[in-house]
């Protein structure tokens, strides 16, 4: 058997054609050369959380896109985001031992694989999303369920969508249909609060016209509700590097109010907003917030910034400037001490 020990040679020398999709934080595409020099040792992984690369590897036979197979992924990665060669290498193995080399020729019974520690579905939302990308990028044609929420859409009542599905909604948001953004533009903070909630999680991972981005940013700096920022703030996650959102992040971050309080804004920056954080001032004023944190929440947080090879640098380079981050660097220290008397 041919020596083998990535998994994008695995599948190639399978035969297939495969892209890949970040699910740990937002459903983001990897694009190939990125994906092989982290699995070559080149680069990080560029969207690691909790010391993990969370990826959907999607892959076909080549000239065969009617039935993609998916993997979803959890492997481990070192300090610096880098891949475990031994843990890839472990799962590569499984999957020669139990499938063979020529396992895209078989049918989806024969591809079961045996329990691994790898294997591990993300939450329906994002299997929903993965899903939907791969139908827009092989052009499917709409499914009854994606059906039923355009025709929702055409209804003048919008009281009867209990009965849509997470799917659907992924797939005609994901494809961008013109009903869609029409429906986006003019009526999504008017819909009902159910639905609302139903759809943010989707829309987190989803391309929005502008229009909705901009009212979303406007809702955002005149909302008052704790619970109505949050939802705002998840619909902008994926542009929260805009300067009013960070300016917004920055002045709520900055406040008085105990870091405990504002525990689930600051979760939020952290797992879906962090390219907000490439604002100077408000990684400043983050990581002092967070420092203000139990314990175990700061470390939780920290090493998920530190670990992002877009914030590494700048975090690194603000811990060496004596007159930055005070409480920051005496959290670090206590968290490399109890970090050390628990390891000796």
């Amino acid at each position: 058997m041919q020596n083998i020990s990535t998994l994008y040679q695995l599948v190639q020398y399978a035969g297939c054609d495969y892209c890949v999709f970040d699910v740990g934080r937002r459903v983001i595409d990897i694009d190939k050369t990125t994906f092989e020099q982290f699995e070559d040792g080149q680069q990080a992984y560029p969207y690691p959380i909790q010391s993990q690369a969370k990826f959907a590897l999607v892959y076909w036979p080549i000239g065969q896109t009617d039935n993609p197979y998916i993997w979803f992924l959890n492997l481990p990665l070192d300090e610096e985001s880098q891949v475990i060669p031994g843990s890839r290498n472990h799962f590569v193995a499984i999957i020669q031992e139990a499938l063979g080399n020529d396992f895209a020729q078989q049918t989806d019974e024969q591809q079961q694989l045996p329990d691994n520690p790898y294997i591990k579905l993300p939450e329906q939302t994002k299997v929903a999303i993965v899903n939907a990308r791969i139908k827009d990028k092989f052009n499917r044609s709409y499914s009854e369920l994606a059906q039923a929420c355009l025709d929702y859409l055409d209804q003048s009542d919008k009281a009867q969508w209990r009965n849509l599905t997470v799917q659907g909604w992924a797939d005609i948001l994901v494809q961008k249909d013109p009903k869609v953004h029409k429906l986006l533009q003019n009526e999504f903070w008017q819909l009902p609060d159910e639905l609302q909630n139903q759809l943010i999680p989707i829309l987190e991972h989803c391309e929005l016209p502008k229009v909705l981005v901009n009212k979303s940013i406007r809702y955002l700096e005149n909302e008052n509700s704790e619970e109505k920022q949050l939802a705002i703030l998840r619909v902008l996650a994926g542009y929260c590097d805009q300067t009013s959102v960070q300016t917004w992040l920055t002045k709520q971050v900055s406040t008085d109010k105990p870091a405990e309080d504002i525990l689930n804004l600051l979760l939020i920056v952290g797992a879906r907003c962090w390219v907000s954080l490439k604002d100077p001032l408000l990684l400043s004023v983050y990581l002092e917030k967070i420092a203000d944190l139990p314990a175990n929440n700061f470390e939780a947080l920290f090493r998920d910034a530190i670990a992002l090879p877009s914030l590494r640098r700048p975090i690194l380079a603000l811990m060496q400037n004596p007159n930055a981050l005070p409480k920051t660097r005496i959290a670090v220290s206590n968290m490399i001490k109890a970090s050390y008397g628990t390891t000796h």
